[in-house]
């Protein structure tokens, strides 16, 4: 009987913790992936308007949220998803206000307020969206970065949407970091006012892209054409971000509406669009057929609806084809080597004997130092044309390419 009690225990504290969460009200959940319209309703002479009904409507989905306004004439509704919104307030001997183009992003307020003016509620005055006002509903240091911004930007070869961090203030520039093996979705470290590169948080649909392994780094990053926005928040971030003393980093990709959407894209590069490779100190044998480098990245995106206003569908595509060779400079023996002339590398052959701890001086002392060169030197001779066979003729320094190609997927 006693050896159950600390079993008894722990299914009742497991049960609390159940309890608990249950009993927290809806509205109280993250903001992070959602976010939220407020607003204050007032009538022509500024007067709050109480049990003002408002409801808003997405324009792709078609999903709706309703509430009233408080005692105050003030209305909340949390948990928004990301979309654009049509907005319609309306009172008992007020004209119906609507407002369209209410774009909610994620992790973010959205303030509409609206002035009823005096008539009949089958009229309607129509408000087209306003220019987004200083955020006074929240006192987080953040910035958006939209699909259009993202596809549309410059960003280098890989498409990775982390080049874009370059563009906003306290973040120093991203780099690439690993090898491809040790972090495949090439994902960029990156540090955020003056912290570490290990301080970031992402999370992409709500979900945290941790990387155990390497901490520095996200798990995963998706493919350009499927995100719909990014929210960085730097400074002054709500404790529900959590795990990021850099910054709090929220990714959402796209998704399916009642309108069919797509894309389709492929960028190329190859050797031909670059300048000569500076592989040599010397300019001048910089020259001649560059090596090959071909680079593809292409792919497309697909959303639409499955039952429309209830069910939709969204799907993105995305491969890497990276074909070039793979260079080894080697040095091989001049002809007057193979013949034992090591007139021109004596300095070498003294550098080697020194590091040996042969010699401790410059020059290279008495009758045995010179006997001792000599045998190296007759040493050397013997044993280049094994190992250079071809090389009698052949240039101080050789390039041999081998063809190498990759390819990688991502949707």
């Amino acid at each position: 009987m006693l050896a159950r009690t600390p079993r008894r225990t722990a299914s009742l504290l497991c049960l609390g913790v159940l309890v608990l969460i249950a009993l927290v009200p809806r509205d109280t959940a993250a903001q992070v992936l959602y976010g939220s319209v407020v607003g204050d309703v007032v009538d022509a002479t500024g007067a709050a308007m109480p049990g003002a009904n408002i409801v808003i409507t997405n324009s792709g989905t078609g999903l709706t949220r309703e509430t009233v306004t408080d005692a105050a004439g003030h209305f909340e509704v949390p948990n928004v998803p990301a979309g654009v919104y049509r907005l319609k307030a309306n009172q008992s001997g007020f004209k119906t206000f609507e407002q369209t183009q209410v774009t909610v992003t994620i992790n973010s307020v959205t303030r509409v307020d609206v002035a009823l003016e005096v008539g009949g509620m089958g009229e309607t005055v129509t408000v087209n969206a306003e220019p987004p006002k200083l955020q006074t509903d929240s006192a987080e240091v953040h910035d958006t970065l939209v699909a259009q911004e993202l596809v549309n930007a410059p960003v280098p070869l890989g498409r990775n949407y982390q080049q874009m961090y370059r563009l906003l203030p306290g973040f120093a520039p991203p780099i690439n970091s690993h090898s491809i093996p040790s972090n495949p979705s090439r994902s960029l470290e990156f540090t955020v006012n003056g912290t570490s590169d290990d301080q970031n948080n992402t999370r992409i649909d709500g979900v945290s892209t941790a990387n155990v392994q390497l901490p520095h780094v996200s798990s995963y990053v998706p493919t350009l054409e499927a995100i719909d926005e990014v929210n960085v928040v730097t400074s002054s971030m709500s404790a529900e971000q959590g795990l990021a003393g850099g910054a709090a980093i929220n990714v959402r990709t796209k998704s399916g509406s009642n309108a069919f959407h797509g894309s389709g894209f492929d960028y190329f590069t190859n050797q031909n669009l670059k300048a000569w490779p500076m592989r040599f100190g010397d300019a001048a044998l910089n020259t001649g057929k560059k090596p090959e480098a071909s680079y593809s990245q292409y792919g497309g995106t697909l959303g639409g609806r499955i039952v429309e206003n209830k069910a939709f569908f969204f799907v993105s595509y995305e491969g890497t084809r990276d074909h070039r060779v793979v260079d080894h400079t080697v040095t091989v023996p001049t002809p007057a080597m193979l013949r034992g002339d090591f007139s021109g590398s004596i300095a070498d052959l003294r550098s080697a004997l020194r590091k040996r701890g042969r010699h401790r001086s410059d020059a290279v002392p008495g009758v045995a130092g010179r006997r001792e060169l000599l045998t190296v030197q007759h040493g050397v001779q013997s044993k280049l044309p094994e190992h250079y066979p071809g090389s009698q003729d052949g240039p101080d320094c050789a390039a041999d390419r081998e063809p190498h190609s990759g390819q990688q997927h991502r949707s």
